[in-house]
């Protein structure tokens, strides 16, 4: 299995930390806050942290559906005008009390096309304090892609996103975006422009997408799938299979899974219409539409994957804001960094646990994960080693465990997100070991190489109590044959069954013989 931290320039914990200290904070570096006017729904967003990682501090939708009345009249009527306002005059409330200075307001399909746009820019100002943007069908999708690219490093293929006034496709490559079209297919659109007949829905759609050549170079390559009812329709197809995590970001389908839960879902029995009163009631609406331009895209393109983007144009604006030599940072390892931060003892403990367990991986040979996966992940996993400490010695391993299988990362699969999870719990005793991830599980031989990583964890800490300045004087060797701790003599009162029960249990997960020596004696 082949993850996108491949793709990325290897960054080491410690050269990452002084390339943070070097460049210093990026922007923004004060709350700052994006206000997406879509077809559909208003949302207002609140990022705190950094723009290569931003950290979601507050995020409300409302629903005021400004698409369906311009669909129906070519203006956003009095009723929808009015609701407009009113969530404005709300949000500006909330983004004061956040002390959002900055706030990037953009609008998109639905007000670009309203005969009355001008007035309602106007008012809508007035009432916000901010200039509106509004998207042109390309900016729309290049802001979708660049949203797409900043939480999923190295995406090649087609970005596609949904809305209620259009659907913006682009094709991306080696971090560019290479094509692409805003097509009148969001489902507020296609349900007026179709009168709600699937047939009719069905002829719109081939005949849009026939317009578009170049899909053919993302044949074989992901379709990244972006927008609120694809995401709705994505939540529905965990529940339907069973899914061992709730994340949603970076959710891996192959189109086959798809074609049979489409099958499933249209004989409408007990079990499809149990799954289908979990979707709101407003994306329920939208999902016999937003289904067939899914199917009819999958048909067109033929991809190897889909894969659910979290991250859209609200993430896109800060994607546009940063450098190139910002966006190189490797985003896992930059959120593990601010979050060791927030959440640890101690900062530089996590630099130094990186340096003592490089050697750790020398011989692991990770049956699902690329040699680079598990390094990259080892070095994430010494950044928030740490994370529970705080907690309940009993509930430590749940509690980590938990915190990196739902944290708002980016950058990380669902199955590197298992392996954190089980190498950060195994730093603690597991009170349990029957944690089912289904098709997540981790395969015994990878497993076990996470284990590894967990025990190398608690025997620093059992050295160090998590603290610097002391692993610094001891070295971890892995040789052919034997596991060697070298401890500095004046560190020798620290030698003690404990330490050397830790040893042997971490040499023999690795296949190896312990031996503790005291250096300088």
């Amino acid at each position: 299995m082949r993850g996108q931290s491949e793709v990325m320039r290897e960054v080491t914990t410690e050269q990452f930390a002084r390339a943070l200290n070097k460049l210093g904070p990026l922007p923004p570096n004060a709350p700052h806050g994006v206000l997406d006017i879509g077809s559909n729904s208003v949302r207002l967003v609140g990022f705190s942290g950094s723009a290569r990682t931003p950290l979601p501090i507050y995020n409300e939708r409302a629903f005021v559906r400004l698409g369906e009345s311009v669909s129906a009249t070519g203006r956003i009527d009095s009723d929808y005008y009015d609701l407009a306002l009113d969530t404005f005059r709300r949000f500006r409330q909330i983004a004061d009390q956040l002390g959002i200075v900055n706030l990037a307001a953009f609008a998109t399909a639905a007000v670009r096309d309203a005969e009355n746009r001008e007035q309602f820019l106007a008012d809508a100002k007035e009432v916000l304090g901010h200039e509106i943007r509004v998207l042109s069908g390309e900016e729309e999708a290049y802001l979708s892609a660049d949203g797409v690219m900043l939480g999923i490093p190295g995406a090649q293929g087609v970005v596609a996103d949904l809305g209620g006034g259009s659907l913006e496709l682009a094709y991306v490559s080696d971090n560019k975006t290479e094509q692409w079209a805003s097509l009148p297919l969001g489902v507020l659109a296609l349900q007026q422009a179709s009168g709600g007949k699937i047939k009719k829905m069905d002829k719109i759609i081939h005949q849009a997408l026939a317009d578009l050549p170049w899909l053919e170079l993302a044949r074989d390559k992901p379709i990244y799938v972006v927008g609120g009812t694809w995401r709705a329709l994505a939540k529905l197809h965990m529940e339907y299979s069973g899914y061992g995590l709730e994340v949603l970001h970076q959710y891996d389908v192959r189109p086959k899974e798809i074609a049979a839960f489409f099958k499933f879902m249209a004989k409408d029995g007990r079990r499809a219409q149990r799954i289908i009163s979990h979707a709101s009631g407003n994306r329920r609406e939208a999902l016999p539409a937003a289904s067939l331009i899914l199917q009819t895209l999958i048909e067109v393109v033929k991809p190897s994957r889909l894969i659910v983007s979290a991250n859209a144009v609200r993430e896109g604006v800060l994607y546009q804001e940063l450098k190139t030599k910002y966006r190189a940072l490797d985003p896992l390892l930059m959120a593990c960094e601010e979050m060791a931060a927030r959440m640890c003892k101690a900062e530089p403990y996590s630099h130094e646990l990186a340096r003592w367990t490089r050697q750790l991986y020398r011989h692991a040979e990770p049956k699902n994960f690329s040699r680079d996966q598990i390094d990259r992940l080892r070095q994430a996993g010494c950044l928030i080693s740490d994370l529970a400490w705080a907690s309940h010695p009993s509930f430590r391993a749940a509690a980590v465990s938990n915190t990196v299988l739902t944290a708002p990362f980016t950058g990380i699969t669902h199955a590197e997100r298992v392996f954190l999870a089980r190498a950060l719990s195994y730093r603690h005793e597991l009170r349990s070991d029957a944690v089912n991830y289904g098709s997540l599980n981790l395969s015994e031989i990878d497993d076990r190489i996470a284990r590894a990583l967990g025990l190398s964890l608690r025997l620093a800490h059992s050295l160090s109590a998590s603290l610097p300045g002391v692993l610094p004087k001891t070295k971890l060797k892995v040789g052919k044959n034997k596991l060697k701790l070298n401890i500095s003599h004046e560190l020798g009162d620290l030698i003690a069954p404990i330490i050397e029960k830790r040893l042997a249990v971490l040499a023999e997960t690795l296949g190896l013989e312990p031996k503790v020596k005291l250096r300088g004696a």
